[in-house]
């Protein structure tokens, strides 16, 4: 009886740990978080257009301009940011 106890105690705890720490990072990210995501998904982006383009493909002409218009970003104080967000001040 005591060690099933203990045992739901440390599943306990296992889960309200995740569901505070690294689940709320997943769904509610920090600004700072989002901007990191911005620059890869930017980044991804751009690696797709220059292949394409490449390959013989179509090309939207500059494929950093095209895919921050893709992906609603701008570029201010050296790093992208998404129309979408509320910057902290």
């Amino acid at each position: 009886m005591f060690k099933n106890l203990i045992s739901l105690a440390i599943i306990a705890a296992v889960g309200y740990w995740y569901w505070n720490g690294p689940y709320q990072d997943k769904v509610n990210p920090s600004y700072t978080q989002k901007v990191e995501q911005n620059e890869k998904d930017l980044a991804a982006c751009e690696r797709g257009k220059s292949y394409i383009s490449g390959a013989g493909g179509k090309s939207d002409g500059d494929p950093e301009t095209a895919c921050a218009k893709k992906l609603n970003l701008y570029f201010a104080d050296g790093h992208w940011h998404s129309y979408d967000d509320v910057r902290p001040d």
